[in-house]
């Protein structure tokens, strides 16, 4: 599907974001979605690698820079705000100097990862930023890589692969992106990304929306 030139901020105001009510019970994290552009057309979203660590369950695969909050974190933007600075060096609050403007244009839905391909007990929500212009980055040691991917590339479901997943004893047929040998894109994030897409009108047909984090 061709995307149109509409303002993804616009559509983010009007959307109805699901807060789930354990998000106040269960430990709690959130990932930073970065635009680079208002206009759903041209716009691009900024992924990153995670770096292989045995102990990080995430190891390896794609995803938004993120984390779990902290005690001084004031709240889930403030955790995605943070997270974003410590893993890409970007900081969405610094108006001045060598770092781009930018600022949180809405949200999406909590995402609980209890019952998902990789089971922990944790509320996920995400936010997302527009900045003017592609921000400097610095990664740090969690982030083995950084890549902006159009969000037309995401739209176009000829894009849509699958991958074997061995959950439970069985293997399953999940719906992912193979934007190259090393990224592909699947599961929660890919999840995150199809509320986003859904969001912009795009219509993505029921077997093939990603389920399974």
């Amino acid at each position: 599907m061709q995307l149109s030139n509409d303002s993804l901020s616009q559509m983010l105001a009007a959307a109805k974001p699901q807060k789930l009510a354990e998000r106040y019970q269960k430990r709690r994290s959130a990932v930073a979605m970065v635009m680079d552009q208002d206009d759903l057309a041209n716009a691009s979203l900024l992924l990153i690698q995670r770096a292989k660590y045995e102990s990080d369950p995430w190891s390896g695969h794609m995803a938004f820079p993120g984390g779990r909050h902290e005690d001084y974190d004031r709240n889930g933007l403030a955790t995605a705000k943070r997270e974003m600075h410590e893993e890409v060096g970007f900081d969405i609050d610094q108006l001045e100097g060598a770092h781009t403007p930018g600022q949180v244009i809405g949200r999406l839905s909590d995402f609980s990862t209890r019952q998902r391909a990789i089971p922990i007990d944790m509320v996920v929500s995400p936010y997302v930023f527009l900045v003017e212009k592609r921000p400097h980055l610095t990664i740090n040691y969690e982030v083995a890589d950084t890549v902006w991917i159009p969000l037309s590339y995401f739209a176009d479901l000829r894009n849509r692969s699958s991958l074997q997943y061995s959950i439970a004893g069985k293997t399953v047929s999940l719906p992912c992106f193979r934007y190259s040998e090393e990224k592909v894109v699947w599961g929660m994030t890919l999840k995150m990304i199809d509320e986003l897409l859904l969001i912009a009108g795009v219509a993505i047909p029921a077997d093939r929306v990603s389920s399974v984090s």
